[in-house]
C-alpha cells in the first residue's frame, strides 16, 4: 500500500489549492494534534506490565493468550485497553 503523494492531491483537488498549501495545511493538522496519530494498543500496555510484575514467560504467554480471546469479541470494545491489559495480567 502506497501513501498518496501530494501531486495526487493537488490532482484530486482539480489544482484548486497548490502543492504548497496542502503542505502547510497537513502541517497545521499534525500541530494541532501534537503528532499523536496513533493510540496504544493492548498489547502496548501488557508489555508494560509484564515488566512491572516480573512476569514469568509462563504468565506472559498466558496472559497474551487471555488478551487475544478478548479482542476479537465485541463485547470487550466497551473497555480501555490498559483495562483488558491488567486483566489478562491478573487473569494469569
Amino acid at each position: 500500500i502506497w501513501a498518496p503523494e501530494v501531486r495526487d492531491f493537488v490532482y484530486i483537488s482539480d489544482k484548486a489549492y497548490t502543492r504548497e498549501q496542502i503542505l502547510q495545511m497537513e502541517k497545521l493538522i499534525l500541530n494541532t494534534l501534537k503528532f499523536s496519530l496513533t493510540l496504544p494498543t493492548p498489547y502496548t500496555f501488557l508489555v508494560r506490565y509484564h515488566k512491572a510484575v516480573k512476569a514469568t514467560k509462563q504468565v506472559e504467554h498466558l496472559s497474551n493468550f487471555f488478551l487475544e480471546l478478548a479482542l476479537p469479541e465485541y463485547s470487550m470494545i466497551k473497555y480501555p485497553a490498559p483495562l483488558l491489559s491488567a486483566g489478562a495480567v491478573y487473569a494469569a
